[in-house]
């Protein structure tokens, strides 16, 4: 009996040992995220300005079941249903926002506005002026650092809905020359989606005749209004186009409001540098830049006054645009002037006033540095420049 006893105590340790060995943590993994939509909530058909502070969407969704006791945080992701859905595919016709504290963490829940869901659609890349099919998600995130790879994520089931958006970018106008392609061709752009008085912009225009192509308020040139251009007046559906006798350098604004539409096509030859900080000699001592081999990207390497002001302006300069600019310039006809916008490194059409000055860097002691300066004026309301010192 006590040899049976021995026995037995040793098999109940082996087989505690044994169960000791193969007890493993608990793993996390995704087991389901459900997302549901609040039917007290009704999404309207069509979004407009007015209704912007009315809820559009209320979703709710269960805790994710990750397999383990845990805690996730919750993302809100859009997407357009017509096209194939890619996880964490930001940038594919998926837009993710900001991680959000659910209304009642015990129930997740979360509002959105109408203003908030336009907003997030405007951001589509695929998003137009008709009814679209949007899919919402929920995604879950178990761990501390959203860019951690080994985060355990998951995806809720989408919820549909069909909503008519409207557009927030800013409205566009395309200079086309006959037989072009409208939506190939150079744009100038407004101020704001609300604004159709300030279209402008910089382009390199082909010799042609040329009209201006105005697309929906989505971009979309499927059914464009064309405006014909006589001697700066655009009549709706007019025969008459804007001549290039010769490829060049071109300023373009146009005034939509009102009942006369207007429009002031411009040649300029170069940009230049002008103000006190080039030489003191008054509004005309513009000294050109050179645009090198990419269209409206200007360039010059210039000595400057340290401390002193500069602005760039556009003209019909008739002088050499490389070597050394003569003492005194040419007549030259003023186009337009670029200065400081709000923004570092961003520029502003300043014509008429004195604004913008770009302020060189130092003592104003009557002492020169020498600079690497560039000037992008490509995209339209988008102009940018660097201000670079380089080391004698």
């Amino acid at each position: 009996m006590k040899k049976i006893s021995i026995i037995s105590v040793f098999a109940g340790l082996l087989i505690g040992l044994v169960s000791c060995e193969n007890d493993t943590d608990p793993v996390a993994s995704a087991q389901g995220l459900q997302l549901s939509k609040d039917a007290a909530v009704v999404t309207p058909s069509e979004l407009n300005t007015g209704i912007d502070a009315n809820n559009c969407i209320k979703l709710d969704w269960g805790q994710a079941n990750n397999g383990v006791s845990s805690v996730s945080t919750y993302q809100i992701i859009i997407s357009d249903h017509d096209v194939p859905f890619v996880p964490d595919g930001e940038g594919k016709n998926v837009v993710e926002f900001n991680w959000v504290t659910p209304e009642n963490p015990n129930n997740r829940t979360y509002t959105a506005l109408n203003s908030e869901v336009n907003t997030w659609m405007n951001k589509l890349p695929s998003f137009n002026c008709g009814t679209m099919n949007i899919d919402f998600r929920i995604r879950s995130l178990l761990g501390n650092n959203p860019n951690n790879n080994n985060n355990l994520i998951q995806y809720s089931n989408p919820i549909t809905i069909s909503i008519k958006g409207y557009p927030t970018s800013q409205k566009i106008l395309a200079l086309v020359k006959d037989g072009s392609n409208a939506a190939d061709a150079p744009q100038i752009k407004s101020s704001a989606s609300s604004s159709d008085s300030d279209y402008e912009g910089y382009m390199y225009l082909e010799a042609g005749n040329y009209k201006f192509y105005q697309p929906d308020g989505c971009g979309s040139f499927a059914n464009p209004t064309i405006y014909g251009i006589n001697a700066g007046t655009l009549t709706e559906g007019g025969s008459d186009t804007f001549n290039v006798p010769t490829a060049g350098y071109y300023s373009v604004k146009a005034n939509l409001a009102g009942t006369t539409k207007t429009c002031a096509i411009k040649y300029y030859r170069a940009f230049g540098v002008i103000g006190k900080g080039v030489k003191s000699l008054g509004f005309d001592n513009m000294v050109p830049m050179d645009a090198g081999d990419q269209p409206n990207i200007w360039k010059i390497t210039i000595d400057l006054f340290k401390g002193r002001k500069i602005r760039f302006r556009s003209s019909d300069w008739t002088g050499n645009l490389t070597g050394t600019p003569p003492s005194v310039p040419p007549t030259a006809t003023l186009v337009t002037i670029l200065g400081k916008a709000t923004s570092i490194g961003v520029l502003t059409d300043v014509t008429g006033t004195t604004s913008g000055d770009i302020t060189v860097p130092g003592t104003d002691d009557g002492t020169k540095q020498k600079y690497n300066i560039t000037i992008d004026v490509r995209n339209p309301r988008d102009y940018k420049y660097t201000l670079e010192a380089v080391n004698n």
